[in-house]
């Protein structure tokens, strides 16, 4: 059977791992992630909540670090299109926020069934990389290489559930949170997947590669309407393309594709009534790649157009609070008299869209000699065009407060008015009041409205690949113009290595280099988005004469100035300086790296308070604003080993792969959207001192231990990975329960709490059945955490959660 086949550059360069369509798919990873496949490199860091048992059914990419760098400062590409998300990649702390929805660094989540080539550099990137502080990991999908005429490909189908996993609770809060069955806690789920990849060749210049994978979870949780009643959410992500290849002769190649990415999401509010949401992203791509070949030089050009949009819907644009009267407001049961109920959801619809359309060009010159030394030059240029928009479709209400509607009837179509009688305590101190009904008297408005914003960007670099004797450097400079901001940033790129063997046997490698990052789009719109707020209210008596004419007594009020608002100003691009040591040795059958890479993160963005003296002499918040602030730094050592060549052991063959990584981590959690209006999520107190939350330091395992083993049949047509993971006991921050008062607020009081150490051994079996000869059939299984190992942990808030138990994923692929 004829397989595609990917070509790439057997020189190692330290700082740059690439993987085959193989490794990613023989490797355990139950998300079918690009993410999930990292948990193998040494360099790279999880956002803690990655390993939750209550969201293993999320088909949400994991949010990952490289060498200490925010988790949103990576930057991604698939076939070449850069697909991270540039116009907000934090966005707001909950799906339930009036100005946004939480987003993700990835835009488009691609199913690694689908990848032949995934190349990840964590540090020593070349000057032809830039927009990242953390690394860059760039996919392709498959090129073809079989015969003329004849189709190939194959088709996969993956299944898991609940009654597959084990959860291993960390004490009974989280039990009984497990049991209620929110949004946050899997506890019954379906997961399954499809994907299928056809290439072919129609003649010696033409070829092409088409392919499309669905993932989706079905996750009822509780509605809190009536015993045991569950509303059936889920999760989808999908992926489809298609790229055409012209190669008219082995001086000339070009590529055209069309992708598709989509992630879906659907959830609810338990015991709120109609408060169903669905939040959708959408990334659709076009790009056109062309290599040239000339006498003294190869010349590259990509021209890319990307759309994304985050859509996120509700079922009802309106949120109300009303007071429990039995026969009318009562759906959810055992309320009863003194209870409030919420009908609606939360946040209304929300659009954001970004597009951006770019173009890159690059020259590769042919070495030349210059006296002793050899140099290869390599320059290159591009622009970047992105414009991106939020957008409020449609007005959304939250109406807070009630009164008693008297002896009044309800006017006609008032939705906000309800004619049930009921009984009101303003306090647990207060005396009973028996009310002839009640109507929404109070609230907040959130307008309609649409606001733009316009970023343009471009690029030079140029640097030299050189060579004398044992020696060899790469020194290159790139320079960044960004719009938003008014920033020229020069970045210079330096790596140098000593063989004094003339060969890899033994290499030192140092490497000096700057990455500048990026100021996103959703700074600039932040302030305006918040011009949208107003104020709802009307009279303390309820008039039957209330119409649609007169808006139904409803007087909406602007403030005279926008406390919540985050002020737009112009920032320095954030950055990261880089050193980098490594001894590298292949001999023996052996690949060993020593490698030590120190970020130091400047000019972080964030956002501030400021603050404005009353006419009482107190201080009061005035707006929020973006600032540039010291990111501390990080400095990660490495060890790794592997044998280059398998080792026969019977009837069998081993390769291993032992990574060790220690990491000192100096910089702080926050991003540039961490300093909340409201103080209890924007603060903590800690050792009696109330600090913001963006300013705890990361705390997280300092060592891990990661191994690689596997195992192939030469006999059997089987195949067993296994990767064990051992992270080092550590301290983190926990939320006691505990509340203090501050600016007029209950702070969360945290404490440092010691955590034990975590150990995970995950595996992957698969076995070949050959059908024909051009066809054959794969049965694989994983099983995650095989000892069903309790692992417990900590979220951002500081709320305990126990790590993924044992889980079995099946799966079955015909290959043809």
């Amino acid at each position: 059977m004829n397989t595609i086949v990917v070509e790439a550059d057997q020189h190692k360069e330290v700082g740059t791992a690439k993987y085959n369509q193989e490794q990613l798919k023989e490797m355990p990873n139950g998300k079918k992630s690009i993410s999930d496949f990292l948990k193998t490199h040494t360099n790279v860091q999880f956002d803690r909540e990655a390993y939750s048992s209550g969201n293993q059914a999320s088909l949400a990419p994991e949010k990952i670090s490289i060498n200490g760098a925010p988790n949103f400062a990576n930057k991604f590409t698939v076939n070449g299109v850069n697909t991270s998300n540039t116009f907000d990649p934090v966005g707001e702390s909950a799906d339930s926020n009036y100005y946004g929805a939480p987003s993700n660094a990835q835009t488009a989540n691609i199913n690694t069934d689908l990848i032949c080539e995934l190349e990840v550099i964590d540090s020593n990137a070349s000057a032809e990389h830039g927009d990242f502080q953390g690394g860059v990991i760039s996919a392709k999908t498959c090129t073809p290489k079989s015969e003329i005429g004849k189709l190939h490909g194959s088709i996969s189908y993956d299944y898991t559930n609940s009654a597959w996993s084990r959860f291993n609770y960390v004490n009974d809060a989280e039990e009984a949170a497990f049991e209620d069955q929110d949004t946050e806690h899997h506890k019954e789920y379906t997961t399954q997947g499809i994907s299928a990849n056809v290439y072919g060749r129609f003649n010696e210049a033409w070829g092409f590669n088409a392919f499309g994978a669905t993932r989706g979870s079905r996750i009822p949780v509780m509605s809190g309407l009536g015993e045991n009643d569950k509303i059936k959410t889920q999760e989808v992500n999908n992926n489809a393309g298609f790229t055409a290849y012209f190669n008219p002769d082995d001086q000339q190649a070009y590529q055209f594709g069309v992708e598709h990415y989509e992630y879906d999401k659907e959830g609810y509010y338990k015991n709120k009534i109609n408060s169903d949401y669905t939040i959708d992203t959408i990334t659709d791509t076009l790009f056109f790649n062309t290599k040239n070949k000339f006498n003294a030089l190869q010349l590259e050009q990509n021209l890319n157009y990307r759309t994304t949009e985050l859509d996120r819907r509700l079922k009802s644009n309106s949120s109300t609070s009303w007071n429990y009267a039995a026969g009318s407001k009562d759906w959810v049961p055992g309320s009863k008299d003194g209870d409030t109920l919420t009908e609606g959801g939360f946040g209304g619809n929300i659009i954001n869209q970004q597009s951006t359309l770019s173009y890159d060009l690059k020259a590769i010159f042919d070495p030349i000699k210059l006296a002793n030394t050899t140099h290869r030059f390599k320059t290159g240029a591009g622009y970047q065009h992105n414009e991106g928009s939020w957008e409020r479709p449609d007005t959304m209400a939250l109406y807070t407060t009630r009164a008693n509607l008297g002896t009044a009837s309800c006017a006609v179509g008032d939705a906000q008015c309800d004619e049930a009688d009921l009984q009101y305590r303003p306090s647990s101190t207060k005396p009973w009041e028996s009310w002839t009904g009640q109507y929404s008297r109070s609230g907040t408005f959130y307008n309609a409205g649409k606001f733009t914003a316009r970023q343009d960007q471009w690029h030079v670099f140029a640097e030299d690949n050189m060579s004398w004797q044992n020696f060899r450097a790469r020194l290159g400079l790139r320079a960044d113009y960004d719009s938003l901001g008014s920033n020229l940033n020069i970045a210079p790129r330096s790596t140098f290595e000593y063989l004094p063997f003339s060969n890899d046997t033994l290499k030192f490698t140092a490497g000096f280099n700057r990455y500048y990052g990026n100021v996103f789009l959703m700074t600039e719109l932040d302030e305006k988005t918040y011009t949208t707020y107003a104020s709802l209210s009307r009279s303390a008596s309820y008039d039957s004469n209330w119409d649609e004419s007169n808006n139904y007594g409803w007087v909406t009020t602007y403030p005279s100035s926008q406390a919540t608002a985050v002020r737009a100003t112009d920032v320095k691009t954030p950055y990261s300086d880089e050193k980098v040591f490594a001894v590298s040795s292949q001999i023996n059958n052996l690949d060993l790296n020593l490698k030590w890479v120190n970020r130091q993160f400047k000019d972080r963005i964030e956002e501030t308070r400021i603050y404005k003296t009353t006419a009482a002499g107190t201080q009061a918040l005035d707006y929020r604003t973006y600032a540039n602030v010291d990111g501390g730094q990080a400095d990660t050592y490495t060890f790794t080993i592997s044998n280059t060549n398998p080792w026969d052991i019977g009837q069998t063959q081993h390769k291993l792969a032992l990574g060790l990584s220690y990491i000192e981590n100096e910089t702080t959690r926050g991003s540039y959207k961490d300093m909340d209006t409201d103080s209890r999520n924007a603060y903590v107190s800690l050792n009696g001192s109330i600090i913001p939350k963006s300013q705890l330091p990361v705390k997280d395992a300092p060592f891990t231990a990661r191994l690689n083993w596997e195992m192939k049949g030469t006999a059997l047509p089987f195949t067993l990975h296994n990767f064990l993971n051992f992270r080092s006991a550590s301290t983190n921050y926990v939320a006691t329960g505990d509340k203090v008062s501050w600016d007029g607020s209950d702070i969360s009081v945290m404490e440092e709490e010691d955590f034990a150490s975590k150990f995970t051994w995950d595996a992957r079996a698969t076995y070949d059945w050959k059908i024909t000869p051009q066809q054959s059939m794969t049965f694989g299984l994983t099983v995650s955490n095989v000892l069903n190992k309790q692992n417990k942990n900590v979220k951002d808030d500081g709320k305990l959660y126990s790590e993924e138990g044992r889980r079995f994923i099946a799966d079955v692929t015909y290959k043809f």
